[in-house]
């Protein structure tokens, strides 16, 4: 679904964007301070709900290891969709698309009492196909956080494969800042939510959680988890270097290491079904990897995948960066194919494959690439708008968060990163989330990205 490299303003039909302000542009919101938050006996980090605090625990159901969606409602009406770190609008599908596929049930203003009209038409570019949407303004709610007058976009057309068949019908962006060229304020800013979770369950099939809200407090975070400065202006973007697959058993020689010198940008994009990268990294990284084989009978002799963040070191087992490919058909025809980067002269059911995406995107911060949803299955990342930073705990079991500093050297990080790992993760490619921006990427500039 995703991947958009341009973000086109149109003039498709009347635009009143004036409208409804008056009426529809003040937002309210339910968040409480969660000042009053306290550690738990051990040293186990849980999520805790105190009194006068608006900590929501949500849940991300799992959809074939590939989409994690989460429940809201707009307008009234109960709506699936992914909180993805990677965008920064609220898009939902809608009735007004009449020939769409509606796997799900899609949005109806129709039926609700709270939206507003704008009529401005807006043209999302996807690297998986176009998508135009109609502006307008609705009541948001996630749990006990409400947004009045939000801001969205309704799909009125697109040709987008995955969304044919997806189990969400919303993208809920939950960026870090204004989307590009657009002062409206996002669903973050209205709820009040300066901080938030997310993590994934490593077991297959395993739903995921996500907290808004301030989980534990910032001394303890600052004390025991990874922190990475937020270098970007509009994306959850840090400095990642040194990218390799360490001692390999086919070579000692790592001349051809992705992201060494200046360093490349990570986007930490918990709307990407895999690992995003240029192809010229995945290249270097292919000649430290011996061969998967099909039925992946050597996964235990594939080497930890290892990198650095914002000067911390993390690593990620083999049962994160393979998958097996499942599905009761495999159509040649499929665009998702082709994002594979290693992609196989046959395709077919049940063979284990890497699982990676090829991106060719250069920043102001280097070369682009995108830590998914593998990377939340490993470690349990807070996201924190008012001091723009992540912070890094290990997952545990239901997504606990241990924490990582006591648990920072190599030997240590690989055999807790391996411990409930017990094979590849099943995949239906036809399924799989690409890396999106929803909002207008500005290349401008030497052709960099403006992240």
């Amino acid at each position: 679904l995703k991947l958009e490299t341009s973000r086109v303003h149109a003039s498709f039909g009347t635009q009143n964007p004036m409208k409804s302000s008056m009426k529809f542009l003040v937002a309210g919101s339910l968040a409480v301070s969660c000042s009053a938050l306290k550690i738990p006996n051990g040293k186990i980090a849980t999520p805790i709900s105190t009194v006068g605090c608006a900590v929501h625990r949500q849940t991300l159901h799992n959809y074939m290891n590939v989409q994690y969606y989460g429940d809201f409602t707009i307008g009234g009406q109960e709506i699936q969709g992914i909180f993805d770190t990677g965008s920064f609008e609220l898009l939902v599908r809608s009735t007004r698309c009449s020939h769409c596929v509606h796997p799900t049930i899609p949005y109806d203003r129709n039926h609700s009492k709270t939206y507003g009209e704008n009529g401005t038409l807006t043209k999302h570019v996807f690297g998986s196909g176009p998508c135009v949407s109609m502006k307008g303004y609705e009541e948001v709610n996630v749990g006990p956080l409400k947004s009045k007058g939000q801001s969205f976009w309704e799909i009125i057309d697109h040709k987008i494969q995955v969304l044919d068949t997806a189990k969400f019908a919303a993208i809920v962006g939950i960026g870090p800042n204004f989307a590009y060229g657009n002062q409206d304020k996002t669903l973050l800013m209205n709820f009040g939510v300066k901080e938030f979770s997310i993590c994934l369950q490593r077991a297959s099939g395993a739903d995921g959680v996500m907290t808004w809200g301030q989980e534990v407090p910032t001394e303890y975070k600052e004390k025991n988890y990874a922190r990475a400065r937020v270098i970007g202006k509009h994306h959850w973007v840090t400095r990642m270097h040194n990218v390799s697959f360490g001692k390999s058993p086919l070579t000692d020689n790592f001349a051809n290491v992705p992201c060494t010198g200046g360093g490349c940008a990570a986007i930490i994009d918990s709307g990407t079904s895999l690992i995003a990268a240029p192809a010229q990294a995945l290249q270097q990284l292919s000649t430290q990897l011996e061969p998967i084989m099909e039925d992946c009978s050597n996964m235990h002799l594939l080497p930890t995948l290892h990198f650095n963040i914002d000067g911390t070191d993390f690593t990620l087992p083999p049962e994160a960066y393979v998958m097996r490919v499942t599905a009761e058909t495999i159509e040649e025809q499929d665009s998702i194919w082709e994002q594979l980067f290693f992609k196989p002269k046959v395709k077919k059911v049940n063979m284990c494959m890497p699982a990676f995406m090829q991106m060719d995107m250069h920043s102001q911060h280097g070369p682009v690439w995108i830590l998914g949803m593998p990377f939340f299955r490993y470690y349990h990342t807070t996201f924190d708008r008012e001091q723009k930073a992540m912070h890094f705990a290990l997952a545990g079991p239901s997504c606990s968060a241990h924490p990582f500093k006591s648990n920072a050297s190599d030997k240590a990080l690989i055999a807790f990163n391996a411990g409930a790992s017990k094979g590849p993760m099943d995949i239906d490619v036809r399924k799989i989330v690409p890396p999106a921006f929803s909002s207008q990427i500005d290349d401008s500039t030497d052709n960099n990205v403006d992240l």
